[in-house]
């Protein structure tokens, strides 16, 4: 039956998965966008701890050697996106943005910009003003950041995306050591310690969505809980604080 309806976001909230399933996932999802007319996909999910390093990062980010990183649990992969050196954890939410910049009228500038409005525009809705601080990659609170960009592009087709700490454990950032604004040591900060109060995750990639789609020209998505090339992951590491 035909539509004149454009065409739908795919929309996976996938919750705790690992990394590197992420990043295979992510891979198909590029493949699969070059081969067919849809919006786009987005990831939505959190990780156990992992390092990942992108394209401005560096292992000397890292304070931590690989004695103490294996005592903690935290394993470290290098990517191939902008941005630095990243530590995910659950209670953060990451955000992979499966995109065809030129079926969207986007080179990449407009396209991080895009992203970056979608974080502050999440930002207000929780009472939160964010900003920019050049040429620290993400969005900032004050001097400290709560959310990053980096991004990749294969075939004009934008992936990786964004992370934003919704409520972390704060403690265990303090094993980067990554330059931030004015050459100080960039500071990490989440939405619940700005909030003092939760921030439920549900809620919170409820928002992501509709601000990703309002940014991006994108008028409906469709939501899928899971995808045959992951497996969820239970919440049996120290780090799991978040229940959303």
């Amino acid at each position: 039956m035909a539509t004149d309806l454009p065409p739908p976001l795919e929309v996976y909230l996938l919750g705790l998965i690992d990394f590197d399933e992420a990043q295979l996932l992510q891979q198909r999802l590029v493949y699969d966008l070059g081969e067919s007319e849809a919006a786009g996909a987005l990831v939505l999910c959190e990780h156990p701890p992992t390092i990942s390093i992108g394209r401005s990062g560096s292992r000397a980010h890292i304070v931590a050697d690989d004695e103490e990183l294996k005592r903690l649990g935290i394993e470290v992969r290098w990517v191939n996106r902008g941005g630095g050196t990243l530590l995910h954890l659950p209670g953060q939410l990451n955000a992979y943005l499966t995109l065809d910049l030129s079926r969207a009228g986007l080179d990449l500038r407009a396209y991080v910009d895009g992203l970056q409005r979608a974080l502050v525009d999440l930002l207000a809705e929780f009472d939160l003003k964010g900003t920019s601080r050049p040429p620290a990659p993400g969005v900032f609170i004050g001097n400290a950041r709560v959310a990053s960009i980096g991004v990749a592009v294969k075939r004009w087709i934008a992936y990786h995306g964004l992370t934003l700490n919704v409520g972390p454990f704060l403690e265990p950032f303090q094993i980067l050591d990554e330059p931030g604004p004015e050459d100080r040591s960039l500071r990490l900060t989440s939405l619940e310690a700005q909030r003092q109060r939760p921030a439920p995750m549900p809620k919170v990639r409820e928002s992501l969505i509709r601000h990703l789609e309002t940014t991006f020209g994108m008028s409906r998505h469709h939501v899928y809980t899971d995808h045959p090339m992951v497996r969820r992951k239970a919440r049996l590491h120290a780090y799991a604080q978040s229940l959303g």
